[in-house]
This record gives C-alpha cells, structure tokens and sequence, in this order.
C-alpha cells in the first residue's frame, strides 16, 4: 500500500520567479494517477525494482516502492532499501561547498589554487582563474573526455594528474562539457580547504559529507561506503535486461574509496533523499528544523551558469514551468531528482536497472502534466 500524506499549504515564492501561485492543495486523486502510471511504467519499461517519493515543501505527501530489489531470491523494494543514487549525488557536493562558502572556508569566486597549491591545468592562465564555481557547473574547460585518462584502479591523485595533462576545450565560462573530474576535484578542494589535509581524501570528504549535510539532514540510511551498503542487508541488486526480457544480474563495480566519490558515489534510501528534496525546496533548513545550508548559498547552487547548467541541476523549461533536474546512471543503476520551485514540489525516482533512464529522463514531464491536467 503506498503512503500519501494529504495536506493544503500556501506555496512559497521560489528564487528568480515572482508571486504567482496562490494556495495549492496536494491532492489525493492526482497522486493515486500517480501511482497508477508508475505501475505501467515500471511494467512497460521492465524495470526489476524502483522506489519513488514526492515532497512538497518540507512534507513528504507521497512514497511507494515497485517490484523487486533481489529478482532471483524474490525480495521486493521497501523504504530502506538503498539504491546507487549516481551522478544526482553532483547536488550533494554542491550543497556541501555552499555550506563551507557559509563559514567562510572557501568563497565561490576565488580561484581553486588558493586552497591547494598544487592544483594545475593544461593552461597556466586557467590554473590560475579556474574557481569552485567554475568546477562545479561544468564550465571549467575541463572536458569530459579526461575521465577517459584515468587508470584502471586510479588513485585520488590520478584525478588531479588527469585534470592537469588533458587539453583544455576553452578558458573557463567558454564551453561546457560534463565532467566528474570536475566536480570531484570540486569536492575535494573543499575538504582541503577544511581540512588542511590531502593525505585520505575519501575518507575525509565522506565524513565532511556526512557530518555537514547527511547527519543535519537526518539522512541517516545514506552511505559513501560500498562495504556499508552491503552490510545493510538492503541494498539492491542491479539487472540489465537481456533481449528476452529477463532480468540479469550486473556484477558490481562500485568499491570503497571510488575516486570520483564526490560526482556520484553516494548509496541511498527514498526515505533519506526526501528529506533531501524537502530541504532543497525549504532554503536550506531540513524537516528536522535544522539550518543545513543558508538559503542564499543554496540558491546560488540552483542558478545556471552556462547551457542552462547550475552546479548540479540542470534547468529546464515544460509548458512555461521552470524544472530543476538531474539524472544518474552508474553500476546498473539510475536516479533522478526534480525540483518544481513554482509549486514547491520535488520528486525523487531510484530505480536497479538502466533499462529505467527513459522514465528518469521524462518523468519530470509526466509528474508536470498530471498536476496540470488535475486543476483543468
């Protein structure tokens, strides 16, 4: 049986956008269609197992979960099942660079070899300029291609080796090109400006994550660490589909100490990544009352730079809507997040299977058009 929360709330004026909505009431029979067209699309996209919430304002209304986490032993989807969440892990490492720009640990603007002297590009002009902002919205020069460079088992320091030798498409805010060597090198500087350490860099960004957004969150289920995940005795299993339709299981390539951690390493539940969503939406403060991020910080991470990208969420347009939204796909998994600032609504979709990334890719205008179409 799936949850919905039912409740009228006023909805908040989101950045960049005036006072447009009056009340809006969350309303039980357009969730329940919802639900109903997850169902079909779980079947018609034959997906082994997904979860999905929506969360308005600093509420969760609705949170069901579909099909099986473990296909061969017939184990279904609960809440605390955790699924590899990707590269929409970008936003938490966006979030947790906003809150160091909070203390006064890094600025935005500043150029990133003032918090790590060792930090070269290709161009002296770009080790020079090249700034968080810049790394974490895709637009550092730093092409996607230098990911390519990377060893077979690759060290943290590969990744700033590979940032260092591989061309540079432009000098910063001239092309965009998504990149995880970016934002991992984002991430990492942060916690080197922190800490003032680069000796276990995993580790210290996975407890700086966990101790300034998952734990103030109360995302308590969520996990760096491939070993924690698997000890919880709930994480899913990952499945391609073969050309019969059967579910087949993907051998895991995820393991501790992934080097581009702060790009997409994060394994977690559809009840933590509510709550995520609902700080988004409430300017930083989680449903727990905690003030995570200021919402000054956060809304610069939701600003796009350049090709309509933020630091971790892209912008997007549907029927005159601003859409905030990022997919992941890594290790047979895939995720999306959505953010509706002008209704004050977000959705979160963890699936086991990439035979899901069509539905992750569209699903921001399925959730858009059943909301519209139940106020006609």
């Amino acid at each position: 049986m799936f949850k919905i929360f039912p409740m009228a709330l006023t909805l908040a004026v989101p950045f960049g956008l005036s006072a447009c909505a009056a009340e809006s009431t969350v309303s039980e029979n357009w969730i329940a269609d919802f639900d109903d067209r997850m169902q079909v699309e779980l079947e018609s996209n034959n997906i082994p197992g997904m979860a999905v919430a929506l969360v308005d304002g600093n509420k969760t209304v609705f949170s069901q979960t579909y099909g099986l986490r473990d296909v061969e032993n017939n184990i279904e989807v609960d809440e605390n099942t955790l699924f590899h969440i990707a590269s929409t892990h970008k936003s938490l490492t966006s979030m947790l660079i906003a809150t160091l720009v909070d203390d006064n640990v890094v600025a935005w603007d500043t150029p990133v070899v003032e918090y790590y002297s060792d930090f070269q590009l290709a161009s002296a002009a770009s080790t020079d300029s090249v700034t968080l902002t810049h790394l974490l919205s895709m637009s550092s020069g730093i092409s996607a291609s230098a990911e390519d460079l990377l060893p077979e088992t690759p060290a943290i320091n590969d990744v700033f080796r590979v940032a260092k030798e591989s061309t540079l498409l432009g000098a910063p805010l001239e092309e965009f090109s998504y990149s995880n060597i970016s934002t991992s090198i984002a991430g990492y500087v942060g916690v080197i400006a922190k800490n003032g350490s680069n000796e276990t860099l995993f580790d210290e960004y996975a407890n700086t994550l966990k101790s300034r957004v998952l734990d103030p969150i109360g995302m308590t289920h969520s996990t760096l660490y491939a070993s924690d995940a698997q000890q919880s005795g709930n994480l899913s299993k990952a499945y391609q589909i073969s050309a019969s339709g059967e579910s087949v299981l993907i051998d895991s390539r995820d393991v501790d100490g992934d080097v581009l951690a702060p790009s997409g390493s994060l394994k977690s539940n559809i009840q933590d990544m509510a709550l995520y969503l609902n700080t988004q939406l409430n300017d930083g403060v989680a449903p727990n009352d905690n003030q995570v991020v200021s919402a000054e910080n956060l809304r610069k991470t939701k600003q796009p730079i350049l090709d309509d990208y933020a630091m971790g969420w892209e912008s997007i347009n549907y029927k005159e809507t601003e859409v905030l939204m990022h997919t992941g796909s890594f290790d047979g998994f895939v995720s999306v997040l959505v953010l509706i600032p002008v209704r004050d609504t977000g959705l979160v979709l963890l699936a086991n299977s990439e035979s899901g990334e069509e539905l992750t890719d569209n699903i921001y205008k399925i959730l858009l058009d059943i909301m519209i179409s139940s106020e006609d």
